[in-house]
């Protein structure tokens, strides 16, 4: 008994092994903390390699964004000249230029399936010579919307007094800017006032929304039933509101639009929009709204209608009375038709499209095509084959980060000294009425003998980023 009593509390007491026990603990300790830092390094890895590769697909899409800008600046440097050069801008128009300029670019170049050894062979070759890591896209769409609802903003009169009727009655038309949009009577008889920029622009707004909701409420039962009742004026006034300066509006609406916007808690910009995704902000404006007509407008300055981009709701806003199969011969003409083997004729210049439009398709008269194109002057905006605003989209990437950059990069047009006053205490020359001019702009024809004064030509100025996001 005493014996297996001292066996037992020998083996107790007994030591052995317990070393072994704690390095065998301190290994498994070791190994999961080993496992737990490895795991954490591979994922700070992983997120580092992603930050890197982010930053390379960014530098990568201002590369493009760059390179955008590179390329519009030849396209300015070959118009001024085309411009300049009569012979040259019959021969080569900068429609053409225009085109050549902005066709997409992408790296590395893609290689078609049916490449022969040699083309494949030079891509290589190629590649291997350029150090530039990941991929880049860049995308040009010329801007046709032209309908600025910035220019709904009255310019401010000068308080300085004038006994010029004439003067009079432009100030008075200026002032109707603000408040009805309605335009005043002339006050001298056989001369109309020069009619203000944002009156023209209002009108336009106007027709151009009463038509899209008339023909969205004729194919959707949806929106009729949501906006049947809605009146185009009013929004227009709404718009008018926010953009003017504080106080500068004054219409009859005036007090329900304030209202409208105090009780969903917006405040009006009283400054032009920067994006025309503010039209979200607008109280009446709801997205089916907005979504309708926001393709149409741009509150960037395009002030040139490119003729040859001209969409269906571009001629409707040209030309208001223009019907269906007027339409069709139009499209026909300018794009051809593949079924009648037509072939498309683009349009050369401005003087090509109202021969086309005033005489081939009598879509206008020559007086109506004058009145238009005298309208459209009066709102800063010119007829061309050519643009000057343009959305480039640059979309780089590098493994999975993609990045895209989208840009509005304008070209302004420098603008033309301004003549100089005319001294006090004389008066212009009186202009016979036999002399008008036949066409109805209301300009005398030069006196026999002498050559009349040639319009100066357009030149463009540095292209410049007005707006930049990114999708």
């Amino acid at each position: 008994m005493s014996t297996s009593k001292s066996f037992l509390k020998k083996t107790i007491h007994n030591q052995d092994g317990m070393a072994l026990l704690m390095v065998m603990g301190v290994i498994v300790i070791l190994t999961f903390l080993l496992a737990d830092f490895t795991f954490e390094t591979q994922l700070n890895k992983i997120k580092i390699y992603n930050t890197q590769d982010k930053i390379q697909a960014r530098l990568n899409a201002e590369a493009g964004l760059n390179f955008a800008l590179g390329k519009l600046r030849m396209y300015q440097e070959g118009r001024n000249k085309i411009e300049k050069d009569e012979s040259l801008k019959s021969a080569f128009p900068s429609s053409d230029l225009e085109a050549i300029i902005i066709q997409p670019f992408i790296y590395p170049p893609p290689v078609s399936a049916k490449a022969n050894v040699i083309q494949r062979t030079a891509v290589n070759d190629f590649l291997k010579k350029i150090i530039f890591n990941g991929e880049v896209g860049v995308t040009f769409n010329k801007v046709s919307g032209f309908l600025n609802p910035n220019g709904l903003r009255a310019k401010p009169q000068a308080s300085t007094p004038d006994t010029n009727p004439d003067n009079d009655a432009a100030a008075a038309a200026a002032a109707a800017a603000a408040g009805t949009g309605i335009t005043p009577p002339p006050t001298s008889p056989g001369k109309e006032p020069p009619v203000p920029a944002a009156i023209v622009i209002e009108k336009k707004l106007i027709e151009t929304l009463q038509r899209l909701m008339k023909d969205k409420n004729d194919s959707d039962e949806e929106f009729h039933q949501h906006y049947a009742n809605v009146d185009a004026n009013y929004l227009v006034q709404e718009l008018k509101y926010y953009v003017n300066d504080k106080g500068a509006y004054q219409g009859n609406d005036r007090q329900e639009i304030e209202a409208k916007f105090s009780q969903k808690n917006l405040t009006p910009k009283f400054a032009p929009m920067s994006s025309i995704d503010e039209l979200y902000l607008l109280p009446s404006w709801d997205d089916a709204l907005v979504d309708l007509v926001k393709d149409r407008m741009s509150v960037h300055e395009v002030s040139v209608i490119a003729i040859n981009e001209l969409t269906l709701e571009d001629l409707k806003v040209l030309f208001p009375s223009i019907n269906n199969i007027q339409i069709e011969e139009f499209f026909k003409y300018r794009d051809g038709d593949v079924d009648k083997r037509i072939k498309g004729k683009k349009f050369k210049d401005a003087e090509d499209f109202k021969r086309v439009v005033t005489t081939e398709l009598s879509i206008v008269t020559d007086s109506e095509y004058q009145e238009r194109i005298t309208s459209l002057k009066n709102a800063g905006l010119t007829i061309d084959t050519a643009g000057k605003l343009y959305k480039v989209t640059s979309r780089g990437t590098m493994n999975n980060a993609v990045y895209n950059l989208v840009a509005f990069v304008d070209l302004p047009i420098k603008p033309q000294p301004k003549k100089p006053p005319t001294p006090a205490g004389t008066t212009p020359p009186p202009v016979n009425p036999d002399d008008q001019d036949p066409t109805g702009a209301g300009a005398a024809p030069p006196p026999p003998g002498t050559q009349p004064e040639k319009p100066k030509p357009t030149e463009l100025m540095r292209p410049r980023v007005v707006e930049i996001r990114l999708e």
